[in-house]
């Protein structure tokens, strides 16, 4: 059987999951139940348990502990690491449909395009996906402006 998550990606939907709200660790496998259990995933201790603290380990988690339960928050230097790591995740959305973080961002979404045309590099020709990268720059310009007049009459 192939496994869900590529090398790496499990520990980065852990802390994108921690970044949205912090969690213990049952609350989190039932999380990826929840996302990725329709995709056939089911977690389990063995896998959920070191990854959490792995990550804890290298300073992207803040463990609490609560009633006998450690709730799991992403640090500033976990915060960090989506940042730098948002075309991995992107790629996890892409193919899985999850979406994470607090609401999109135009980063975000350009990062899941990027997931998204890259398989076609080397097969496009640049001056064609520049023209149509640059019509879509002139319409969110578009958008903006009239957000913007939108607002001024308020």
């Amino acid at each position: 059987m192939a496994r869900f998550f590529r090398h790496g990606e499990l520990p980065l939907v852990l802390l994108a999951l921690l970044a949205q709200r912090p969690m213990h660790g049952y609350e989190l496998m039932s999380e990826l139940s929840r996302l990725f259990g329709s995709g056939g995933y089911q977690p389990s201790p063995g896998t959920v348990y070191p990854a959490v603290e792995a990550l804890a380990a290298e300073g992207l988690l803040i463990g609490q502990p609560r009633e006998g339960r450690t709730i799991y928050r992403a640090s500033t230097e976990g915060e960090q690491a989506l940042v730098s790591r948002a075309d991995v995740l992107a790629a996890v959305e892409l193919r899985t449909g999850a979406r994470f973080g607090r609401g999109d961002s135009l980063e975000k979404t350009l990062a899941r395009f990027t997931a998204r045309v890259m398989p076609f590099a080397g097969r496009v020709e640049p001056a064609a996906a520049e023209a149509i990268l640059d019509q879509a720059a002139a319409q969110i310009a578009d958008l903006v402006r009239a957000q913007d007049r939108k607002e001024g009459t308020k």
